[in-house]
């Protein structure tokens, strides 16, 4: 079977290795969507286990050079859809055109309705909607006139995690903050350390990451509520995943200036059953300047867009003069605060684009 794994922007790269830790094949990797195949009693796990994914969707069906609504109508009209939904399921399909000829999201949308609705017949009947059931979703993607019909296996988007029910007024996509994380490359054994950590997203995420459990071991997925696998398959899948925690230690430092932030990050890491397993604290970043460290640091700090600061110049200069002062801490930043190029010396970071929701940020790093 096919599946295509949606990604936020500028991570798909890291989606890319997760799936191919698996052994899986690779089929193709263009913005925001890794395809891949692998045997479909194994889709579980990909749910269980993308710490960056945002949705996997079945591949149903996919053609090229699709110029007219007669040739979508035959396409959807091919697939076998009672293989996939029971009776009187309700089903909503969204849209997506790029750079095609077939582009009216509402045509579209009528043309699909027609299409499935001329196909799930029961017992001579034609399925009626049950409201009172939950919705199974069908993406419809056309890129440059090629059209991949979806079927969404996870329901919820995959970074939406459990613990976090509660968030700052800026909060961080859970999927963002685990790339981060795999972009800074930590090494286990040392130190971390965000200290801008508002409601403790990457902190939790990078606990996580490094005692190896499934971000999703506490939710149910689409796929469980269709005729796909069978439900002891799932079950196995669950059971294999919580085996394979590390019940290591290490050392995490989270902190935050706001009192109430570092409350709302206990209480996320305390439904992420992970009290206690980091040190937090409320503190001004600038205490930091006052000691050496050493480790690795990931932190989104305060920037234009998402948050106001009354002097962000002073408080990115107070940055860079923490990561010129400790050569032995290896740091990551990600903001939208471009004026950061004219407060450092070019040379001495890289940077690479990250999108935080729509917003364009940049996650710098020391070379």
């Amino acid at each position: 079977m096919k599946f295509v794994l949606s990604t936020i922007a500028w991570v798909e790269s890291i989606a890319k290795k997760e799936i191919e830790r698996q052994w899986w094949t690779i089929e193709e990797v263009t913005d925001r969507l890794v395809t891949f195949s692998w045997p479909i009693e194994l889709m579980p796990r990909v749910n269980l286990w993308s710490r960056v994914g945002n949705k996997l969707y079945l591949l149903l069906a996919e053609k090229e050079k699709v110029m007219d609504f007669d040739s979508l109508f035959d396409l959807i009209s091919t697939i076998n859809w009672k293989k996939y939904f029971k009776k009187d399921y309700p089903i909503v399909v969204n849209t997506s055109s790029t750079r095609s000829e077939l582009f009216a999201a509402r045509t579209i949308q009528s043309i699909w309705k027609k299409a499935i609705v001329k196909s799930l017949v029961w017992e001579n009947k034609i399925a009626k909607e049950d409201e009172n059931l939950e919705k199974m979703e069908i993406l419809i993607l056309i890129i440059d006139n090629k059209v991949r019909i979806l079927l969404n296996t996870s329901g919820n988007a995959l970074h939406m995690r459990w613990y976090r029910t509660q968030a700052g007024e800026a909060p961080i996509k859970e999927s963002l903050a685990a790339a981060m994380v795999f972009l800074a490359d930590w090494r286990f054994k040392d130190a971390f350390y965000d200290p801008f950590c508002g409601s403790w997203t990457i902190a939790i995420e990078a606990l996580m990451i490094a005692k190896n459990i499934a971000p999703w071991l506490k939710r149910w997925f689409a796929y469980e509520k269709l005729w796909l696998i069978d439900w002891e398959t799932s079950e196995i899948e669950r059971k294999n995943a919580r085996t394979k925690t590390f019940d290591w230690e290490y050392r995490i430092f989270a902190s935050d200036i706001d009192p109430e932030m570092v409350e709302l990050a206990k209480e996320n890491a305390a439904r992420a059953g992970l009290a206690g397993l980091v040190n937090f604290e409320q503190k001004d970043f600038r205490e930091y300047l006052d000691k050496e460290i050493s480790g690795t640091l990931v932190s989104n700090p305060p920037y234009w867009e998402r948050l106001k600061d009354e002097n962000l110049k002073s408080l990115y200069n107070s940055i860079d003069k923490l990561f010129r002062k400790n050569p032995e801490l290896w740091w990551w930043i990600i903001s939208s605060f471009m004026e950061f190029d004219d407060l450092i010396k070019a040379d001495d970071y890289k940077k690479r684009k990250l999108y935080n929701g729509w917003e364009k940020c940049y996650f710098w790093r020391r070379k």
